[in-house]
C-alpha cells in the first residue's frame, strides 16, 4: 500500500500535540495531526494555567490571558490560596500573579483551530493503530496508511507510540510504579472557599485539592499508583468530609492517569518524538502538565525545522533541548518531592510549614516559573 505521505505525522492533537503542529505548519512543513477522539471532547483537568504558561501561550499562539478569558475559556483567576495538613491549616497567602483555572473542552480545542489556521491538516475520531519506527509508518483505524520523515507521539499518559517504540524489557513496569491515580469531582461552588487549596496527609505519596472554577468547584485527589493503597477511597471520603462536602449528595468521582515523576529522559528513538503526557512531563510534586505540553512540543517542533527533516539530528537536538529545557527542572521537583513525602508522624510536614512561613514569595515565585527549583534553598 502506497499510503499517503507527510512531512510530519503528530498522534495526538491536545495541547502538546497542537502546539507542535501549530509551530511546524507555519514553517511551512507538510502536517498531519490525528487523534482518536473527535473534538471538541470532554477532558478531565482542573485546568490551572502559570505564569510560565500564559507566557507561554503569549510567545508561541501570541494569544493572552484577557483573550481567553473574553472567549470564555478562562473560568476564573484566583489570587488567594491555602495549604492543608491532615486537616490543619499550615499557610495562607495572596499571590502577586494569579492562578487561571480554564475549561478544558474549549481551551484544548482553541489550539487545535490554531493548528488548522496554520495549515495543518486535521484527521479526528480516527485512531492511530500500529506505528513503524524505522519507516515513519502510521497505520489508522479506517484503513489509511500514513508515511511520515517524523512521527510525534502526543498521545497521552496510556500512549501507544511509547509503548510501542520505548519497549525495553521492564519499560512498562518502570512507568507503571510512577503513575497516579487520580480522582475528580465537579462540585458546586463554595462561597465560602473562593481560594485554590492544597491538601496534604490524607495519603501517603499525594495531595488533594479544591479549586473553584466559575459556576463550579473541582475537587481532586492524586497519589503514587506503587503507594495507592486501600486507604485512597477511605483518604478521599475523609477529604471531602473534611471541607464539608457531602459524598452523596455530589456527581460519582471519575478517575484520570497523571505522570507523577516518570518522565523519560531519552524522549527521542528513531523517527519518533515523544511530548507531554507520552512523555511522561508533569510536575512531579502538584502535577502541573499543560505547561510541559506546550513547552515540549514547541521544543520538539523547534528541534525538527533545525534538523533539515533529518530524523536523527531532530531526535539529537530534542534530546538536548528538553533535557535542559524541561528534564533539568523536573528532577529538581522530584527530588524536593521525594523529600516532602518521605518520613512520617508529626514531622513529616514540618520543614513545608517551615519554608511557608519564611519564605512564602520565593515558594509562589518558584511554583509560576519565575525562578527555578534549582534555586529555591540558593541566597537570592
Amino acid at each position: 500500500m502506497a499510503g499517503i505521505r507527510h512531512d510530519i505525522g503528530v498522534v495526538g492533537a491536545g495541547p502538546a500535540g497542537a502546539t507542535a503542529a501549530y509551530c511546524l505548519a507555519r514553517s511551512g512543513l507538510d502536517v498531519c495531526l490525528i487523534d482518536k477522539q473527535s473534538f471538541p471532547r470532554p477532558k478531565l483537568c482542573a485546568g490551572l494555567l502559570t505564569w510560565k504558561t500564559i507566557d507561554l501561550l503569549g510567545s508561541v499562539f501570541g494569544t493572552s490571558v484577557s483573550t481567553l478569558t473574553s472567549m470564555g475559556i478562562v473560568k476564573q483567576q484566583c489570587k488567594d490560596y491555602r495549604i492543608y495538613a491532615r486537616g490543619a491549616e499550615l499557610y495562607r497567602g495572596s499571590l502577586e500573579f494569579p492562578f487561571f483555572l480554564v475549561d478544558r473542552t474549549r481551551y484544548d480545542l482553541l489550539w487545535l483551530e490554531k493548528a488548522v489556521a496554520a495549515g495543518a491538516g486535521v484527521m479526528t475520531g480516527i485512531a492511530a493503530t500500529e506505528v513503524d519506527p524505522n519507516a515513519g509508518r502510521i497505520q489508522l483505524s479506517n484503513g489509511d496508511q500514513l508515511h511520515c520523515r517524523i512521527i510525534i507521539g502526543a498521545d497521552g499518559a496510556w500512549s501507544k507510540i511509547r509503548r510501542t517504540v520505548f519497549n525495553a524489557p521492564g519499560a512498562l513496569r518502570r512507568w507503571r510504579r510512577q503513575m497516579a491515580m487520580t480522582v475528580e469531582k465537579q462540585c458546586p461552588p463554595q462561597r465560602e472557599r473562593p481560594y485554590a487549596a492544597l491538601h496534604f496527609g490524607y495519603v501517603p505519596w499525594g495531595y488533594a485539592w479544591a479549586f473553584p472554577s466559575g459556576d463550579r468547584q473541582i475537587v481532586g485527589m492524586a497519589c503514587l499508583h506503587r503507594k495507592k493503597d486501600r486507604s485512597f477511597t477511605e483518604g478521599f471520603r475523609n477529604f471531602m468530609a473534611a471541607i464539608d462536602l457531602s459524598e452523596e449528595a455530589m456527581p460519582p468521582w471519575q478517575g484520570h492517569p497523571l505522570p507523577f515523576g516518570n518522565f523519560l529522559k531519552t524522549p527521542a528513538k528513531e523517527r519518533v518524538l515523544l511530548v507531554g503526557d507520552a512523555c511522561g512531563l508533569a510536575d512531579p510534586l502538584l502535577g502541573e502538565g499543560l505547561y510541559y505540553a506546550h513547552r515540549s512540543g514547541q521544543i520538539a517542533a523547534s528541534a525538527i525545522k533545525k534538523s533539515g527533516l533529518h530524523h536523527a539530528v531532530a531526535a539529537k537536538n530534542y534530546r538536548r533541548a528538553l533535557g535542559i529545557g524541561v528534564i533539568r527542572e523536573l528532577c529538581w521537583i522530584k527530588l524536593y518531592r521525594n523529600l516532602l513525602f518521605t518520613g512520617g508522624g508529626r514531622r513529616k510536614f514540618r520543614g513545608l510549614n517551615l519554608f511557608l512561613h519564611l519564605f512564602p514569595k520565593r515558594l509562589e515565585a518558584t511554583i509560576h516559573g519565575k525562578s527555578s527549583f534549582r534555586r529555591l534553598l540558593l541566597p537570592w
